[in-house]
């Protein structure tokens, strides 16, 4: 298993953009968009890759090496190299080193959903009033502040204030100069938007989630943006309002790790 530099991470981008099971906060990384490493079995002709991303997003692609595999394998649950808290490991190919009841405890499943555009009537412009003195806006540099303090999102992804305001489309619902609600993207790469949604619990139930949720698709698809939608299966809120957005299961549920140190 190789570290590979930078300049070689082109060459497993290609291979992953044919990947079936694409996820943007993997392709963010191979794009050099957000931070993280790359491993490979070879320098020079890839052939199976895993990729980590900085907050500890990560997945294992490509042909089958036993050898390579065999490494991961270490790395992952006897060394435990990996410089996040945690390795949160996207299994739609499920390696066979994980596999069986040993890693019941670390493995739950989530499900990819994307937008149905039966329901692109739903969707809001900004900027607009919530009522109760809610305003629903897109993100400012001067908010960026405000926005990690009450979620902690700028910095977990994006890699400056200003790569977040520019590229991830946040739309932000504001009660005063508090942050209640907010939709953005985690990662955006070959077109298609990582979304994530967030609403303070003093806040839930009173539709803001909804609210930032049509905004910010109306934002992706002004911007030519396709915006996915990935979540746990056991976090029902999660799985409604994505189907109250208009958002529809794109494939079945899949295996998914999450590996401490």
């Amino acid at each position: 298993m190789i570290r590979l530099g930078e300049a070689t991470w082109p060459v497993a981008y290609e291979i992953y953009r044919r990947h079936e099971a694409f996820f943007p906060l993997i392709a963010a990384v191979l794009g050099d968009r957000q931070n993280g490493a790359v491993f490979a079995d070879r320098v020079d002709v890839p052939r199976r890759i895993y990729v980590e991303h900085a907050f500890g997003f990560a997945q294992l692609f490509g042909e089958d090496n036993a050898g390579f595999d065999e490494s991961l394998r270490r790395y992952l649950l006897l060394d435990r190299a990996f410089a996040p808290a945690k390795v949160r490991l996207y299994t739609p190919d499920e390696p066979e080193f994980l596999r069986g009841s040993l890693f019941d405890r670390e493995r739950s499943e989530r499900r990819r959903f994307v937008l149905d555009a039966n329901h692109l009537g739903n969707l809001v412009r900004l900027p607009l009033s919530a009522g109760a003195g809610i305003e629903i806006r897109a993100a400012r540099v001067a908010d960026v502040t405000a926005i990690d303090d009450g979620f902690g999102v700028v910095s977990r992804f994006w890699r400056n204030d200003g790569d977040f305001v520019a590229s991830s489309l946040a739309v932000v619902a504001w009660d005063g100069g508090r942050p209640a609600a907010i939709c953005y993207a985690a990662a955006v790469a070959d077109g298609q938007v990582e979304v994530d949604v967030l609403t303070q619990p003093e806040y839930r139930g009173k539709g803001l989630g909804r609210s930032v949720v049509l905004a910010f698709t109306a934002r992706c698809l002004e911007s030519g943006l396709k915006p996915a939608w990935d979540c746990f299966t056991n976090n029902a809120g999660s799985m409604a309002l994505a189907r109250s957005c208009g958002f529809v299961p794109a494939c079945p549920a899949y295996p998914f790790y999450t590996l401490g140190k």
